[in-house]
């Protein structure tokens, strides 16, 4: 049996549910969307987990595409010196 505490992998239904939650309140933030993600979350425990694993993929894929531009700017400054 799996324990409720358990991390959600990317396969696990609460994953999908914590991306489409996320993911609409971020294109289109409402109270009711807040008030559906908060909801989710007090449901069972690993939905907390899932959320964070969202939030960690959104950040580290944000910060994978900024990447990129912050080294061109930097090569670009020390070439203007």
């Amino acid at each position: 049996m799996k324990d409720k505490t358990t991390r959600p992998t990317c396969d696990d239904p609460a994953f999908d549910v914590a991306w489409m939650l996320f993911c609409t309140l971020h294109d289109a933030p409402s109270p009711e969307r807040a008030e559906a993600l908060v909801r989710w979350l007090g449901v069972h425990p690993g939905n907390i987990c899932a959320l964070d694993d969202v939030l960690t993929l959104w950040a580290l894929t944000g910060a994978a595409l900024v990447k990129p531009s912050m080294e061109e700017a930097l090569r670009e400054e020390r070439q203007l010196q």
